[in-house]
């Protein structure tokens, strides 16, 4: 497989007879997954590309996708039972999104809890660095897509799962 490829879950069952088919994942989806363009369906050992008419998200982990060159239920069926992948991880596409988006919102540790406020994001030559507040108190959090667990755009909220000891 190309190692740019990441899975993104499983086709488990058709829905409906427009072709739509039930993706879930085991991590989570995120809004931006919905933006897709392209996502490669795996078919007799074959990353097969298939461009994406539409993505819409049923939970964190499950979505619906309409394919181009699936437009019937007997279409989908062949695709059920196929493990996905894209050529961009869903938190790396979420984080290359635009990284300023994200000023304003909160940030909650997995173990920690509330951190703190995003009050300004830095690109050290490469090294993507939250500047988090909490009252007086600023952390400078290190961004790299395993930090972050989910993304609420609706709530503001970034969920992540620091590496034990930082705080």
């Amino acid at each position: 497989m190309t190692t740019d490829i990441y899975p993104l879950g499983r086709i488990t069952k058709t829905h409906g007879y427009n072709g739509t088919v039930v993706l879930v994942s085991d991590q989570p989806l995120d809004d931006e997954m919905e933006q897709l363009d392209e996502i490669f369906v795996l078919i007799d050992g074959l990353q097969v590309p298939f461009p994406v008419k539409e993505l819409v998200l049923l939970t964190n982990t499950s979505a619906h996708i309409r394919l181009e060159f699936v437009d019937n239920q007997n279409e989908a069926i062949r695709v059920v039972g196929c493990e996905v992948f894209a050529n961009v991880a869903p938190r790396e596409q979420e984080m290359e999104a635009g990284l300023e988006q994200w000023i304003d919102f909160a940030v909650y540790d997995a173990k920690f809890g509330k951190v703190g406020i995003i009050r300004n994001i830095e690109d050290y030559k490469g090294n993507i660095v939250m500047q988090v507040m909490d009252g007086d108190k600023e952390t400078l959090i290190s961004l790299y897509p395993e930090l972050v667990t989910n993304i609420d755009h609706h709530q503001k909220i970034l969920h992540i799962t620091a590496p034990d000891g930082y705080f």
